[in-house]
């Protein structure tokens, strides 16, 4: 006789946060009790918080429902859902949306330790104080067992099939669940996809992708100032290694911070690409700055990038103690798991000493493997796990399930080179790398190509025309960090245009000052901040982005102050009205427009300088 399947687990109602009420009338919300230890189910358990955003059509029959995951690890899905649900919206007719927060994370027994409660510097050591305060339970928070919550969590709503989808760690989590649930999928959509168990314990993977980073970024500029970019990078690694840039600069906030530009710091500079459009924009030539003694523009990528300490925890927010738990436990690492502690650093330096020479470049391999926060070498002091539980069963076959894998070619967080071979695991995979984007495609997707395809995919278990991925802007490099007016490139002059070349430079200068606050959005949190040579800039909104400026410097000696509107939920179109003011008081007032959207787009530059009528157009900056 065959045993009988045990009964789902009981839903705990549990009332909804504002934000979920405001996003879906009717959502769902609770928790689910599951085993903290499935090995004694009998014993403690803990509580998975679930929302549910039901159908919006209840006349017809309910289709597949769709599960989202968020990355990590360490970080929890519902407070992320605002993007969720606007991903889920245009295939909400028939279908729910579930959310579900990973054990160890937001509403589901966050996990926290009270070596992470104060900002201090060690991050390994205090990474093994947290393992100690953890204790064994620390085991049992892997991407195993977080899966196994999560289908938990779906039988308990007795959800049938479902079209899941998982971003950055969330790929990981999905995958896994993947593998121990083929049955369930109906459709596996992963962006920014990370292999299981893990790629190259050193992130050899990772620092090859910023090296085609900074090739394909300068390659589709026009004004790229370098013809390689790799070296140039690597000669600047060579030169703060031996002697560091300490000064003074503007974090993403204004806050004026000291920065220690050595190598270490360098490294953290260079791998915000992920996330940081800024970081290729600005690069290259904040480099050719500094070597010619202006060390404002880098140290200003410093401070916008650099972790100088691990603030307070938040387990609600993201879980430093669980981001270890899980890679400590899931994540290859450069010495073997039974290898005792204290003989981990000689082990590592043997691997390390064996990758072929120039693996690490730009950088020297002590830099790159040595970052102290968050590196290489984070689970150094965490001890091994105790009984196997790896993400990926022994045995286990790739399901033949319809599967998009995005990544964007900038992303060098989830490298390229690794979500590729998540695709040729699956057997009906469709592999789409977006140009010109980052870390995450489809979430918040201002471009409106990543979450077309998801959205075609989730509807027809294909992606259809993927052309889209091949037209998205590229990043606007910066040529250069002018030193003065006079050596600012002036805008070409257009039909009906009266005024000098000076006046070229001072309404190009403007230009390139309102684009430089444009692209600090992405590191501003608080709406306010500084230029990078003084004055003031605000923002206002999110779709559509209101700047206000005053006497914002960029190019020494210029001042611009005005508005800028930009249509970011939109066609990228940025629209200023400003005035500019020279350093021998000239001054004009004009009217720029151009897109963020289009490739190899040109501003157009009108209005009066010094009386004079200009009329002028350059490279969209």
């Amino acid at each position: 006789m065959l045993a009988l399947p045990p009964p789902p687990p009981p839903v705990l109602e549990a009332p909804c946060p504002a934000e979920a009420r405001e996003l879906h009338r009717g959502v769902q919300c609770g928790y689910v009790r599951v085993p903290l230890d499935r090995s004694k189910p009998g014993g403690r358990t803990i509580r998975v918080y679930f929302e549910r955003y039901p159908r919006r059509n209840r006349s017809e029959a309910r289709l597949s429902a769709l599960v989202s995951i968020e990355g990590g690890p360490g970080y929890p899905t519902t407070p992320d859902r605002w993007g969720r649900v606007e991903l889920w919206r245009p295939v909400s007719s028939r279908r729910d949306l579930v959310l579900v927060d990973l054990r160890g994370t937001g509403k589901s027994a966050a996990l926290g330790c009270p070596a992470f409660a104060r900002a201090s510097r060690g991050y390994v050591a205090r990474a093994g104080r947290c393992a100690t305060q953890l204790g064994p339970k620390r085991d049992l928070y892997s991407t195993s067992q977080a899966v196994q919550d999560l289908e938990a969590v779906l039988r308990a709503l007795r959800i049938g099939r479902i079209d899941l989808y998982g971003d950055s760690y969330g790929t990981y989590a999905a995958q896994a669940y993947a593998l121990r649930y083929p049955e369930r999928l109906r459709s596996l959509v992963l962006d920014g996809a990370y292999p299981l168990p893990g790629t190259d314990p050193a992130w050899a993977d990772l620092v090859e992708a910023i090296r085609r980073g900074l090739q394909i970024s300068c390659l589709r500029s026009p004004e790229c100032p370098t013809r390689d970019p790799v070296e140039l990078v690597a000669r600047f690694a060579d030169r703060v290694r031996g002697s560091p840039i300490v000064g003074f600069a503007p974090d993403g906030d204004g806050t004026r911070t000291q920065v220690t530009l050595d190598e270490d710091a360098f490294v953290q500079v260079v791998s915000s690409g992920y996330y940081y459009p800024g970081l290729w924009r600005d690069l290259l030539a904040a480099i050719k700055a500094a070597r010619r003694g202006d060390t404002a523009p880098i140290l200003r990528l410093g401070a916008e990038t650099v972790t100088v300490e691990a603030g307070p925890e938040d387990p609600p927010f993201s879980s430093e103690a669980l981001y270890l738990a899980v890679i400590c436990h899931d994540y290859p690492q450069l010495w073997d798991p039974s290898t005792p502690m204290d003989e981990r650093p000689a082990e590592a330096e043997r691997r390390l000493v064996a990758y072929p020479h120039g693996t690490f470049a730009p950088f020297s391999a002590s830099a790159w493997t040595g970052t102290d926060y968050e590196g290489v070498f984070a689970c150094l002091r965490w001890p091994s796990p105790t009984r196997p539980d790896p993400p990926d069963p022994p045995g286990a076959v790739y399901p033949s399930v319809p599967t998009l894998v995005l990544n964007g070619d900038l992303d060098t967080i989830t490298a390229s080179s690794g979500a590729l071979e998540v695709a040729r695991r699956f057997p009906q995979s469709t592999f789409v790398e977006l140009e010109n984007s980052f870390h995450v495609t489809a979430l918040y997707d201002a471009d409106g190509c990543a979450s077309q395809l998801y959205v075609r995919f989730v509807r027809n278990l294909e992606p259809g025309d993927t052309s889209c991925a091949r037209q998205i802007a590229q990043v606007r490099v910066v040529p250069t960090f002018p030193a003065s007016v006079e050596r600012t490139k002036p805008a070409h002059a257009a039909p009906g245009d009266g005024s000098s070349r000076r006046d070229r430079q001072l309404a190009a200068a403007a230009a390139a000052t309102v684009a430089d606050v444009v692209a600090r959005w992405w590191v501003n949190y608080d709406g306010t901040s500084v230029g990078l040579r003084g004055g003031r800039w605000s923002y206002t909104g999110d779709a559509l982005v209101v700047f206000r400026l005053r006497t914002a410097r960029l190019v020494p000696g210029v001042e611009v102050s005005g508005s800028v509107r930009w249509a970011y939920r939109g066609d990228g179109g940025v629209q200023a009205e400003v005035r500019v003011t020279g350093p021998d008081g000239a001054a004009g007032d004009l009217d720029m427009r151009w897109s963020l959207r289009r490739p190899h787009a040109l501003a157009t530059l009108q209005g009066s300088v010094g009386g004079r009528t200009l009329r002028a157009t350059m490279l969209a900056p």
